[in-house]
């Protein structure tokens, strides 16, 4: 009898952050996706992102936003990257179930980069196309970091 070597995958948990609401979250779960939202850990509505960020990172679970926001804020930025957090933001405006769609669409375009990509990383999630791709990965943020220093 042959047995595989491959060690069984651990089941991604998604963190929908506070800008994707409570909607996004219920439909990412009915779905399929394992999700943990935001309002089921923070209370107050406004913790900073890298509070947030050091807490999935912590965990190893999965950022999921459509606050583009940190992608250009250098602390932001930095916190993610300094978490271990992969993250996906959905571009393109649209109501939640929109975002969530794109994102359940889309699945298994995430699985597969979250396989490849061991280190952090940000993607973008279109929400208007069948699209997942890289958008800041590990080394270019190290080596954006050593030409600002």
């Amino acid at each position: 009898m042959r047995r595989s070597s491959t060690k069984p995958q651990p089941e991604l948990v998604f963190f929908t952050d506070r800008d994707l609401g409570r909607s996004v979250p219920a439909l990412l779960e009915a779905g399929g996706m394992r999700v943990e939202a935001y309002h089921q850990h923070f209370v107050p509505d406004n913790v900073p992102d890298g509070e947030w960020l050091k807490f999935i990172g912590a965990r190893g679970w999965i950022a999921l936003s459509h606050n583009k926001r940190i992608r250009y804020e250098r602390d932001e930025l930095d916190d993610l990257m300094g978490a271990g957090v992969k993250a996906f933001f959905i571009i393109g405006k649209g109501p939640h179930r929109s975002y969530a769609e794109a994102f359940l669409r889309n699945r298994r375009r995430i699985e597969r980069m979250i396989d490849k990509n061991a280190e952090p990383f940000i993607a973008k999630v279109y929400q208007e196309r069948d699209d997942v791709e890289l958008w800041v990965t590990f080394r270019q943020w190290l080596d954006d970091r050593k030409h600002a220093t």
